[in-house]
């Protein structure tokens, strides 16, 4: 197939037809893999720093340490954390940060309850980026399992769909048992990117479509 502007407009609307079928069937991922999400360790968290911000607003100037505190009891009762497992670790921390500032002479200056509101705040984030990635990872995973099912079920081969593209050798190549399953395969993968991702990459198709059409409308003006 040669690239001019003659044909851009079709390549165009073979990919355009290629994302919106990963459109329907991301959604369809997304709609399968939603009662997973009920599940113990898939749940999505509070994020510490989002609940700081958001208490913050509704106190008065200078109770910054308060709204910390306020709002790590709140993120620990959400994600059904060990309070007391908490104040132990940041005891601990805080013990040993004071016998460091005893020796350096400048514990006076040290505000224990700042300094133990710190440091839950601390652990709740590195708790919550951990327990965040690896609902991630577990999503993901859930989602190019299904999407593969899901092509395979449907027998949506990418390379079928996008053939035009290539030459005969690689298509001929890609025709063969081993490249119907890869096809598929890549499909399923390609679904479980999101309908966001998908909505978004037909968007930009369609603006480039658009502009497209308008180039070749100019250059025909400047033939006629």
């Amino acid at each position: 197939m040669t690239f001019d502007i003659n044909n851009i407009s079709a390549v165009l609307g073979v990919l355009g037809a290629y994302f919106s079928i990963l459109l329907v069937l991301s959604v369809s991922v997304e709609t399968l893999l939603e009662p997973f999400s009920f599940f113990k360790g898939l749940q999505k968290q509070v994020n510490p720093d989002d609940v700081v911000r958001s208490v913050q607003e509704w106190l008065p100037e200078g109770s910054g340490e308060a709204a910390k505190v306020v709002a790590i009891q709140t993120v620990a009762e959400k994600t059904r954390l060990d309070l007391a497992e908490l104040n132990r670790m940041a005891k601990n921390v805080a013990d040993s940060a004071v016998k460091t500032l005893e020796e350096l002479g400048v514990e006076e200056q040290v505000n224990i309850a700042r300094k133990e509101a710190a440091i839950k705040l601390a652990i709740l984030r590195e708790r919550y980026a951990s327990s965040t990635k690896q609902r991630i990872t577990i999503l993901r995973t859930l989602s190019a399992a299904i999407g593969i099912v899901i092509a395979f079920v449907l027998q949506i081969n990418t390379f079928d769909i996008l053939g035009s593209f290539f030459s005969p050798q690689v298509a001929a190549a890609l025709s063969t048992p081993a490249g119907q399953i890869g096809g598929t395969v890549i499909t399923g993968l390609a679904a479980s990117a999101g309908s966001s991702f998908w909505h978004d990459m037909l968007g930009r198709v369609r603006n480039l479509k658009d502009t497209a059409k308008q180039v070749e409308n100019i250059v025909a003006g400047k033939e006629e």
